[in-house]
């Protein structure tokens, strides 16, 4: 199936033999892929702190402690092929296209080709739009990553995300830079967006932002319908980005003590007050937490084993069965490794049949937690498992934060946190194939699963993403 081509090409991508191999009989079906039992949904009081119980909390209510770092990472590579998905779409929208913050670009191309917008627009010609969205000499739209689109007008001018994600930046709950992945080539592309924008030309645009690619050795072989390995015109491999799982490596590179998680397409100018105040919640519960933990780790680190035992005492419902069995020096030893972890707090909103990870109770063979899931780690064939599915009241629309230092202030390697074995196989068309190949274990799911989770309910006006181009026209992203 590989050659020694192959083999010397993946290995200057760093992807591994041993990786190849592990790939291959995923694709393959030689390795089961792991699934998640569902124990319950989380519900308020069991697993979500809801917005009543956020308000009661007592969490430091200071201000930012000015030696911490407090730094946002937003995942920005994915293109906007999706977003352009006309075929599905009721044809009412063209009597809305003027409405797009980018319609003045349609404008432009249609007079420049003298392509008659007025008659595509008359006669619904989805395949005439398609050919101005699509152009490659002007507008290119399919194959431009989706924070380069602009989404708003502001002050009458079109704003995309990457350029409204800095301007919050300027004023917001962090103090350093952004953080945007891209996919490679595209850098030059993002930075002129964000350093020519007519909102940030006052500021020193280069300092609020910074770039971060995502490593090829992370990509994934792909098989075609008839098991061969995709490969390009010239015969070289193909390999494909493996998911937003893929960024944790990056997640890793980023020396913040804590860290905010959104989604490039969940902006909006209209909720801009009210994510920073949810901001500012999460990060409260998120620093309380951290200081409980580390005070908890300072003390039993101390080794004082007379004074330790009524907390051990108190802590012993929250561990296995046989942790009770366990000699005192045990006991002390799985407390700290079971604190000594990553921390996240993450915002859930109710859900309204979105689609994507929801929050429940899992059991993963060892133990019971509390984790965000995708439909692709359970299995539907189980009826009780689709019922307990069905039953969850919550979304996850990626507004979290993460605490990824230890209590003597070293820096955690994430990936000692994640759980390899929620890999999934994914099938799409590739170079017009329909192909198969991997994702690695979800950023918010697989990747954090043996991290402290705390799921916390915000606003539903918060979620605000925009999937396909007609979320456009809903009033939250119009001026």
């Amino acid at each position: 199936m590989l050659n020694k081509n192959d083999l010397e090409f993946l290995s200057s991508l760093g992807i591994t033999k041993k990786e190849i191999d592990s790939q291959i009989d995923l694709l393959l079906g030689k390795t089961k892929i792991r699934t998640l039992k569902l124990m319950r949904p989380c519900v308020e009081g069991d697993g979500i702190i809801s917005r009543n119980e956020v308000e009661k909390l007592n969490v430091d209510s200071g201000s930012i402690m000015s030696e911490l770092l407090i730094s946002r990472f937003i995942p920005a590579s994915g293109s906007a092929t999706r977003m352009f998905a006309l075929d599905q779409f009721k044809e009412e929208f063209f009597a809305k296209l003027h409405l797009l913050p980018f319609y003045s670009k349609i404008l432009d191309y249609s007079h420049k080709n003298e392509a008659e917008l007025n008659t595509i627009i008359k006669n619904k010609d989805i395949e005439a739009l398609k050919e101005i969205l699509s152009s490659e000499d002007l507008i290119n739209f399919f194959r431009q990553p989706k924070g380069l689109i602009d989404f708003h007008l502001f002050d009458g001018l079109p704003i995309s995300p990457v350029e409204e994600f800095v301007l919050n930046s300027i004023d917001d709950i962090t103090n350093s830079k952004i953080y945007f992945t891209v996919q490679e080539g595209l850098e030059e592309d993002v930075r002129y967006k964000i350093n020519k924008s007519p909102f940030l030309k006052k500021f020193d645009p280069e300092s609020l932002y910074e770039l971060m690619i995502q490593p090829k050795s992370t990509n994934s072989l792909c098989l075609d319908g008839e098991g061969e390995l995709l490969r390009k015109d010239n015969g070289e491999i193909y390999t494909h980005p493996s998911g937003h799982g893929a960024l944790l490596d990056i997640l890793n590179e980023i020396n913040s003590d804590f860290v905010f998680i959104n989604n490039i397409d969940n902006i909006s100018s209209k909720t801009r007050l009210l994510r920073y105040e949810v901001s500012e919640f999460l990060y409260k519960i998120a620093q309380s937490t951290k200081k409980r933990f580390d005070l908890l780790l300072e003390t039993f680190n101390e080794r004082n084993y007379q004074l330790l035992e009524p907390s051990i005492a108190q802590l012993q419902n929250a561990l296995p069965p046989q942790f009770k069995s366990k000699p005192l020096d045990k006991k002390v030893d799985l407390i700290i490794q079971m604190l000594n972890k990553p921390i996240r707090v993450c915002g859930v909103v109710r859900d309204e049949k979105a689609s994507g990870g929801k929050p429940f109770w899992v059991h993963d063979g060892n133990s019971e937690s509390v984790q965000i899931v995708e439909e692709s780690q359970i299995n539907f064939d189980d009826e009780n498992q689709k019922n307990i599915w069905e039953k969850g009241g919550y979304f996850n629309p990626v507004e979290m934060i993460c605490s990824t230092r230890d209590y003597m202030g070293k820096k955690f390697d994430l990936r000692e946190f994640a759980e390899e074995g929620l890999k999934i196989s994914v099938q799409k068309s590739v170079l017009g194939k329909e192909c198969s190949f991997i994702e690695l274990p979800g950023l918010w799911n697989g990747s954090m699963h043996y991290w402290h989770t705390t799921f916390v309910e915000i606003p539903l006006e918060t979620f605000t993403p925009v999937k396909n181009f007609t979320d456009l026209f809903l009033p939250i992203h119009q001026p």
